[in-house]
């Protein structure tokens, strides 16, 4: 069993050694399912040509943040969905939900989650708490989730 190592940072955070570049080829049609990093929560999975991010955050965070982002949301050629997990900006990044909102016709969400998304002109599918719905070719639930 390899065992990975870890990179820290001078403050002795564990940060990643580097981002894969993501082209227009991630996002199209495949015969397996995939999933790419975006950095911090985030992640692209592309389940054989059905393409949601989760929690993008590609741009507008306000801290520093320790890795570099795959792909600009000028170059996300298409989305059939964002899921956002919860209304946190290293989640719910509104700018990049903004810059991408020409390719991608849902935001699903937890209700109030999908509310604020509506607020921000964005098309915002809100969600309860073990709902199950349909993306393309994926099904997903929301589930509860402690965080403190």
């Amino acid at each position: 069993m390899d065992i990975a190592t870890v990179r820290t940072n001078d403050k002795g955070q564990a940060v990643p050694t580097g981002t894969v570049a993501l082209t227009a080829n991630a996002f199209g049609p495949q015969d397996v399912t995939t999933i790419s990093w975006l950095g911090g929560a985030g992640f692209l999975l592309n389940a054989r040509g059905t393409c949601i991010m989760v929690d993008p955050v590609l741009e507008g965070f306000d801290m520093p943040v320790v890795f570099d982002a795959p792909i600009a949301p000028a170059d996300v050629p298409e989305l059939d969905a964002i899921l956002i997990t919860h209304i946190d900006n290293d989640h719910f990044s509104r700018p990049t939900c903004h810059d991408v909102a020409s390719v991608c016709p849902a935001y699903h969400a937890p209700r109030y989650v999908a509310s604020v998304a509506r607020e921000e002109g964005l098309p915002g599918i809100d969600h309860d708490i073990d709902e199950s719905f349909t993306v393309g070719n994926v099904t997903a639930r929301l589930t509860p989730a402690w965080h403190t």
